[in-house]
């Protein structure tokens, strides 16, 4: 009796490690109702056009993410550990000459450095421990992403 309520708490506790590391885990799921558009990034405000130069991130499963620097294509994966727990691999991007450069190199680098997310609303924080790195509101997905 004692083996058998031993392996229900490990079964349990497997499942619960599970649930945490899946693409849904932590309330995940909001990540994935929206496109999100770019508002500010390391502390600097970024004014979206409503075109397809505008900066956006596009969630989708099994945990890769796509869509746009403002200038550049950009496509990946992401992994969720835990709850509001999220690491970028390195991205992709294409390799077009931008006006802009600097607003993609630190939409980039912010990428890069995230480690927690936060969805409320209409909003996506992305952050580096408790620094905000980029900052996004819920939008259509654009042409291409």
């Amino acid at each position: 009796m004692k083996i058998m309520f031993v392996g229900l708490i490990m079964l349990a506790a497997s499942c619960q490690s599970a649930r945490q590391t899946s693409s849904f885990g932590g309330g995940s799921e909001k990540l994935y109702a929206h496109a999100w558009t770019l508002i500010d990034v390391e502390g600097q405000a970024v004014t979206p056009t409503g075109t397809e130069r505008d900066a956006q991130l596009l969630f989708s499963t099994p945990n890769r993410v796509a869509g746009s620097t403002g200038c550049n294509r950009l496509t990946g994966t992401f992994e969720l550990t835990g709850t509001n727990t999220i690491h970028f691999s390195p991205l992709a991007t294409t390799r077009m000459m931008c006006p802009d450069s600097q607003t993609e190199a630190r939409f980039t680098k912010a990428l890069a450095a995230v480690d927690t997310y936060l969805v409320t609303d209409s909003s996506l924080t992305l952050s580096k421990g408790k620094t905000v790195v980029a900052r996004f509101r819920a939008s259509q997905p654009q042409a291409g992403n």
